[in-house]
């Protein structure tokens, strides 16, 4: 078969939308809709790029490249992440996944010594990605996110008394501040104080102790429900609407959450409770979850049967750096 690949604009959103569709490697809970604008979402990130794998007249492959900034050895660095590696169901076994990665790998190396990209451990098509093949280079695993979902319809522990907003540029001094030694934390003022969200702060004897950003990116993305979710969460719910939470969705229908980012703290402790805490005491009418990226070893922590776990693992590829480890796991908002 013969392929060529071209840059992608809006031009193809359409097309890009149904190759999504088709090929979504969510978890096995969630898919996500990237409609009406497929590149809205890397917008968001960064610098995007996206390149297309055509088969005649039809998409069949994509993968995008965003610049981003980042924390690595105390210093901001440009970092470039891969993401959105697709190829269409019907060419699965075929020379079409190596024909992408074989440019993708040509494409990166004019650009930058190395990449990382995102898997979910639940992926049924990680294994292209993070297996040695004889065209994309060796995948270095540089640590693990669980994705944790706190449900704000039911009580949780913490001082959320503590919690107030607070204005973005306070927010950014101290999270800069304590952000810095922290490898893979976003590091770029002005996609920090984007009009997505607003800033938490926690307090501690009229000092601040930790901040957060508070996003919804239901304008980028949505997560879609694919099943049922189990019945103990929708019965337990469902005892809780009194307190006029936001309701649960069934199979098929948009996810309603938000996403706990940029969190950092002054002394190294989780104050994630407090801001839980907070926003199921004033957002529950919003949203029924809450989202947050924690290390496997603090999910641990977090044991309630409500709590939804999801697992990503990040990889890097080509001349990495020796000791490269994810610390940050702010990589929900990938």
């Amino acid at each position: 078969m013969n392929y060529t690949t071209s840059p992608l604009t809006m031009e193809h959103n359409n097309a890009l939308l149904a190759l999504a569709h088709a090929t979504d490697t969510g978890s096995d809970l969630f898919v996500v809709d990237r409609s009406p604008d497929f590149f809205r979402l890397g917008e968001s990130w960064g610098e995007s790029r996206y390149t297309g794998l055509w088969r005649r007249s039809r998409l069949i492959g994509c993968f995008g490249v965003t610049r981003q900034v980042r924390f690595l050895n105390g210093r901001e660095e440009p970092v470039f992440y891969l993401h959105d590696v697709r190829i269409h169901p019907d060419y699965t076994g075929t020379r079409a996944f190596q024909r992408l990665a074989g440019h993708a790998v040509e494409n990166l190396r004019q650009v930058c010594r190395w990449v990382f990209a995102v898997v979910w451990d639940s992926s049924r098509h990680r294994s292209p990605l993070t297996r040695a093949n004889s065209v994309f280079p060796p995948a270095v695993p540089i640590g693990r996110t669980v994705h944790l979902g706190v449900p704000l319809f039911w009580p949780v522990n913490g001082d959320w008394a503590r919690v107030c907003p607070i204005d973005g540029e306070e927010a950014w001094s101290h999270y800069e501040r304590w952000a810095a030694g922290t490898a893979f934390a976003y590091a770029d003022r002005a996609r920090f104080l984007r009009r997505d969200g607003w800033f938490l702060g926690l307090h501690d004897g009229g000092k601040l102790r930790a901040v957060c950003k508070v996003i919804d990116q239901s304008a980028e993305r949505r997560l879609v429900v694919t099943r049922s979710l189990p019945l103990p969460l929708r019965l337990i719910h469902t005892a809780c609407r009194w307190r006029g939470t936001a309701s649960l969705p069934g199979p098929g229908e948009p996810f309603p959450h938000a996403y706990l980012a940029y969190y950092a703290c002054a002394d190294g402790e989780d104050g994630r409770r407090a801001f839980f805490a907070y926003l199921a005491r004033f957002h529950r009418q919003e949203y029924p979850y809450v989202f947050a990226g924690v290390s496997p070893e603090l999910a641990e922590t977090y044991r309630h049967p409500l709590f939804i776990k999801l697992g990503s693992t990040a990889y890097a590829y080509g001349d990495v750096p020796p000791g490269l480890a994810l610390d940050a796991r702010e990589l929900t908002l990938l």
